[in-house]
């Protein structure tokens, strides 16, 4: 969150450093041809309760330089793999990516961004010659793609105002509310946080680009426990990411939420357990969304194609019909709202100074294009779309941001809860399932390990065949991308943002996922991993706050007569 002065002020010094690394020789190595530093600027701010006591309260302010400084040329460089390989903790120029805040002396910056690019270039030196030795005995499966297309010079000064946040307020809202969730019956605990980060990231490279940007996301959440009578740990998490506080409930809104989970919760704790199902599964919009990211999306990142680890599920498929269902998925980062709210994955420019630009992945079911950065996933003319993007000083590499999916004749909620029960009698199913929320989920890309995915259920019922819903719990379901995405058989016609959290090897990045539901004729779903506890030996402690209060009471009642 930095004024438009300490901006201007610290573009030149970039600009100058930039250039200057341009001009590092060793003898017999390969020269640099581009630099680019990509700073970050964090206001943070967390405060935690439970109980109606403060737990945490946390603010801190953070500076951080990414540094990309190519060795080579466009055409050939140290970079492999797309980059996916080089997240190594033990770089020496990680120690070195952490500036000074100070904005009245820029000194101690000067001294770490020289550092900083000392380091570099002699890591950049080390990869080069490493991938030159490798053509001894490996052949390259990239050979002949441009390792880093140029790229227009580029200008942008992005900085609306920041909000600004009551740290006290936001304390004693979480104070107040976790003391509320402390007088519900039969939980084993509950809790209340608030988050807020607010980042200014200027970039500038030895093209002439210069680009700055502010964002801000926050977060409310407040979660739910229970430890049955057989010793399964249940929870419900209420969890509201948005980029304005105005998006943010009052305590009154705040109360009706939680208390719906609250409510699942209890229906939790009654609910069947199953440990493996196979069958019809209606997903709402959220779980629906989940199952595209998972499933699709990350295996539709540019840079996995360049890895040779990667599974690369979709390569070679552009032009083909990938998807029986008319689904068309895009990835838009310039959507800044949807109904009205904020996309938190939304920005105009990417981590490698590239605009970022609509892109139809899927159209009708048929694969058009990938999230690309600036490493050519093609032989021929090659331009990145702009989903270049990093957390902190890791290398940038293709990441979702917006990602839309969309669906010709979609139904309505009702008809597809009528379509599942035809489903459930057509496939002489005992019953099906309605998946309500999901709690994240994950998938593996390589080529290692098995092609498959999973998502986090948080909530879900089981459908009989006359309609009837009763909850259940003990299942995620997973799949593999291919079969799973095959088996959809309806879509919904109402879109549903969700805004949230994806983490990869560029770090843990906001990122917005806008889907309607989805019917799917056949989904896998597994025992979940829960640990078995012991119930508590002593009983929980009675609330002196309530204590105080009803003698309070008692003594008004008294003063009264």
């Amino acid at each position: 969150m930095l004024s438009q002065k300490t901006v201007e002020q610290l573009i030149p010094i970039l600009q100058k450093d930039a250039r200057r690394a341009l001009k590092m020789r060793v003898r017999g190595f390969a020269k640099p041809y581009y630099c680019s530093f990509l700073l970050k600027d964090l206001h943070w701010f967390n405060t935690w309760a439970s109980s109606g006591s403060t737990c945490r309260s946390q603010t801190d302010r953070t500076r951080n330089v990414n540094c990309d400084l190519r060795v080579g040329s466009y055409d050939y460089d140290q970079v492999t793999d797309g980059g996916l390989i080089e997240q190594d903790e033990d770089l020496e120029s990680l120690s070195y990516s952490s500036v000074p805040v100070d904005e009245n002396n820029f000194d101690g910056l000067r001294l770490a961004l020289w550092k900083l690019l000392e380091s570099k270039f002699r890591e950049a030196l080390t990869e080069y010659k490493q991938k030159e030795a490798s053509k001894i005995s490996t052949r390259d499966p990239n050979n002949g793609l441009t390792s880093f297309t140029k790229s227009k010079r580029a200008s942008c000064r992005r900085l609306g105002r920041m909000e600004s946040v009551d740290h006290i307020a936001w304390s004693k809202f979480c104070k107040r509310a976790s003391l509320w969730m402390s007088t519900l019956p039969r939980l084993s605990g509950s809790w209340v946080e608030f988050d807020v980060s607010q980042e200014t990231r200027i970039f500038v490279n030895t093209e002439g680009s210069v680009i700055a940007q502010n964002s801000q996301v926050f977060s409310l959440s407040a979660n739910f426990h229970k430890l049955t009578k057989e010793g399964t740990r249940l929870e419900q998490e209420l969890v509201i990411n948005c980029g304005n506080q105005r998006e943010l409930p009052n305590f009154d809104t705040f109360k009706k939420l939680a208390l719906q989970k609250y409510e699942q919760l209890m229906r939790m704790s009654r609910a069947k357990k199953i440990h493996a199902f196979s069958g019809p599964v209606l997903l709402h919009p959220g779980p629906a969304g989940l199952l595209f990211h998972e499933a699709v999306g990350h295996r539709l990142e540019g840079s996995r194609l360049l890895s040779h680890g990667e599974g690369q599920t979709f390569k070679g498929q552009e032009g083909k019909q990938i998807l029986k269902a008319p689904i068309t998925i895009r990835d838009n980062p310039n959507l800044r709202e949807f109904n009205g709210e904020k996309c938190i994955g939304s920005y105009a420019y990417d981590d490698e100074g590239v605009k970022a630009s609509d892109t139809v992945l899927i159209e009708d079911g048929v694969l058009k294009n990938y999230l690309t950065t600036r490493a050519a996933i093609a032989k021929g003319r090659f331009q990145s779309n702009g989903h270049a993007r990093t957390k902190l000083n890791q290398r940038p590499i293709s990441r979702m941001a917006v990602t839309i999916v969309e669906s010709k004749n979609g139904i309505s909620l009702d008809r597809l809860k009528s379509r599942l029960v035809q489903e459930i009698k057509k496939q002489k199913k005992p019953f099906g399932m309605i998946v309500y929320e999901t709690a994240g989920g994950e998938t593996d890309t390589t080529n290692y390990d098995f092609q498959a995915f999973s998502g986090n259920i948080s909530y879900a019922t089981l459908v009989y065949p006359n309609g009837r819903e009763v909850p259940v719990r003990g299942v995620n379901f997973v799949g593999t991308p291919l079969q799973s995405l095959n088996n959809i058989i309806a879509m919904g016609d109402t879109p549903t943002l969700d805004n949230g959290f994806c983490g990869a090897e560029s770090g843990l990045l906001p990122i917005s996922t806008i889907s309607p539901a989805a019917l799917i004729s056949n989904l896998e779903l597994q025992g979940k991993d829960e640990e078995m506890v012991t119930p508590t030996i002593l009983q929980r402690p009675k609330s002196l706050h309530r204590k105080r209060k009803r003698t309070k009471q008692r003594r008004r009642k008294r003063n009264n007569r």
